[in-house]
C-alpha cells in the first residue's frame, strides 16, 4: 500500500504541468474565496453593533419627541383648566349673583330684618318696643 502511494506521488510528478495547475488553481481560488468571505463576514460583524445602536438611537429620539409633545399638551390643558376654574369662581361670586338678581329679576334686599318674631303694628310703637338695632342677616 505504501508502494502504491509512492507510485501515485511519482505519477503526479510525472504528469505534465498544464494538467496539475488547474487543481492548484482550484485550491487557490477556493482559499481566496473563503478569505474573501471571511473578510466580508468580519466587516459585517464589526458594523452590526453600530447599525443596531443607530437604529435604537433613532427610536429613542422619536420617543422623546412624542413625550415632549404630550408634555406640551398637558401644560396647555392645565392652563386652560385653571382659566376655566377662575371663570367658574367669578360666576359663582355672591356679589355678581346679587347684581344679576337686582338688575334682571328686579329683586331687592330687605330694608330691615325682623328677629325673634316681634311684629311692629305702628311706627311709634315700634320705636318703644324695639330695644336692639336691626341687623342684616349674615350668610
Amino acid at each position: 500500500m505504501i508502494s502504491q502511494n509512492v507510485q501515485m506521488m511519482d505519477y503526479m510528478a510525472s504528469m505534465p504541468q498544464d494538467i496539475a495547475v488547474p487543481r492548484q488553481r482550484e485550491r487557490e481560488e477556493s482559499s481566496s474565496r473563503s478569505l474573501f468571505h471571511n473578510v466580508i463576514l468580519g466587516i459585517i460583524m464589526i458594523l452590526m453593533p453600530f447599525l443596531a445602536s443607530t437604529i435604537l438611537n433613532g427610536v429613542n429620539v422619536q420617543a422623546e419627541y412624542h413625550m415632549q409633545q404630550v408634555r406640551a399638551e398637558v401644560m396647555n390643558l392645565e392652563k386652560e383648566n385653571s382659566v376655566l376654574k377662575l371663570e367658574v369662581s367669578r360666576l359663582n361670586a355672591p356679589v355678581r349673583i346679587q347684581k344679576l338678581a337686582e338688575t334682571k329679576l328686579g329683586m331687592r334686599l330687605p330694608v330691615r330684618n325682623v328677629y325673634g318674631g316681634v311684629e311692629v303694628q305702628k311706627a311709634g310703637a315700634a320705636a318703644k318696643t324695639v330695644s336692639a338695632p336691626a341687623k342684616k342677616a349674615v350668610r
